[in-house]
């Protein structure tokens, strides 16, 4: 969309240094903050690009680059402490090694490094499957990342009773003995550009997940074995909440922050929804004065500090609100506001939230 402006926010200082320790730990909360921003726009604009109709391989391209975005999307907010809906539980193990392989195919190519075809002895559904998705990608990376031009990396897959086994070996220099015994404890890397937590962090999934990661035997170059546990079978049926069609509704957006605004204009408006824009409170204040109407609306905090009376206002027209913050709305706010969606979001989510508020307003009126 022509002139997106991206905005960046630097928070205030504080007025005293606090300890080091809880200085990195707001740096980093701080960062992550802006890279599942920076990925909510990704997401939106990587779907646009989709639904544009993007020919072959650029589609496929696409596709795969939206759900690695997706991935790393939710382990930000994850991170952040930020509540999501539960998705993509369960996988087959052959599709999940195959995704593995597709999106580490490009940096392997860049290398001149060859990905065998992933060997599946008998295939399984695994719970988790988010994270084992992380731990492979991360097996894979490191192959890829030491295995010289021309040589190989394998990626197979076998079966217990109780776990699937998946393998990744490579062709590389191997893992030194003196190493062995402190390769999954962090503290330092071999591998060019790594921080030594790759396999730290992917040991700490697997456990999470009673699954196991090792270093397995090989006769050349390096290998690791995940043994991840099977899925129990269970029913597949899910309740999804009633919701109420975008199309043709009239939805304000109030929302400072020109990136997310625009996105958010251009996935509802996907829907069929009018969109109206008020990046700022005096702008709310004003769309309100004209006595304009609205059947549902999309609220962030940030622009009401100049319109503190314009919540109200819209909540005395029975106008339907989704507050959108990057903090809890507060006992006082939470009155007001119909749903909360905590940033940074989906911008699924806030068109099924607003289905879903839409749909429960249908039946009270009914």
């Amino acid at each position: 969309m022509a002139g997106v402006q991206y905005c960046i926010s630097v928070s205030t200082p504080a007025p005293a240094d606090p300890p080091p320790g809880v200085a990195a730990e707001r740096d980093l909360a701080g960062a992550l903050h802006e890279v599942s921003n920076a990925l909510t726009v990704v997401l939106g604009w990587l779907q646009a690009a989709e639904e544009a109709g993007a020919p072959g391989p650029a589609a496929e391209a696409l596709e795969v680059a939206r759900a690695h975005a997706r991935r790393g999307h939710r382990v930000a907010r994850l991170a952040l402490g930020a509540a999501i809906a539960e998705e993509d539980l369960e996988r087959d193990a052959r599709g999940l090694a195959c995704e593995a392989i597709v999106a580490v195919q490009p940096e392997a190519t860049r290398r001149g490094v060859v990905l065998e075809p992933v060997r599946v002895a008998e295939d399984a559904s695994l719970g988790g499957a988010t994270d084992a998705l992380h731990v492979l990608l991360n097996l894979l990376l490191n192959a890829v990342s030491f295995t010289p031009a021309g040589r190989r990396v394998e990626l197979a897959v076998g079966r217990t009773s109780e776990h699937v086994v998946f393998t990744v070996r490579d062709e590389g220099p191997g893992v030194a003995p003196e190493r062995v015994a402190t390769l999954f404890g962090g503290g330092g890397s071999t591998r060019e550009g790594g921080a030594g937590v790759g396999l730290r962090h992917s040991r700490a999934l697997a456990e999470a997940h009673g699954a196991t990661l090792e270093t397995a035997a090989s006769a050349a170059g390096a290998a690791f074995e995940l043994r991840w546990p099977v899925a129990a079978v269970r029913s597949s049926a899910r309740h999804r909440p009633e919701r109420a069609s975008l199309a043709g509704r009239r939805v304000l957006v109030v929302e400072d922050d020109a990136a997310i605004r625009d996105l958010l204009e251009l996935a509802l408006g996907a829907q069929g929804a009018e969109v109206v824009l008020a990046p700022t409170g005096r702008a709310l204040e004003q769309a309100i004065a004209r006595g304009e109407r609205f059947d549902a609306a999309v609220v962030d905090l940030s622009p009401l500090a100049e319109a503190p009376g314009a919540l109200a206002a819209l909540r005395a027209q029975g106008v339907p609100l989704v507050v959108a913050s990057g903090s809890s709305v507060g006992a006082a706010l939470d009155e007001e506001a119909d749903a909360w969606l905590r940033k940074p979001f989906e911008t699924a989510e806030v068109a099924e939230a607003l289905e879903e508020l839409l749909a429960r307003r249908a039946r009270d009126r009914a």
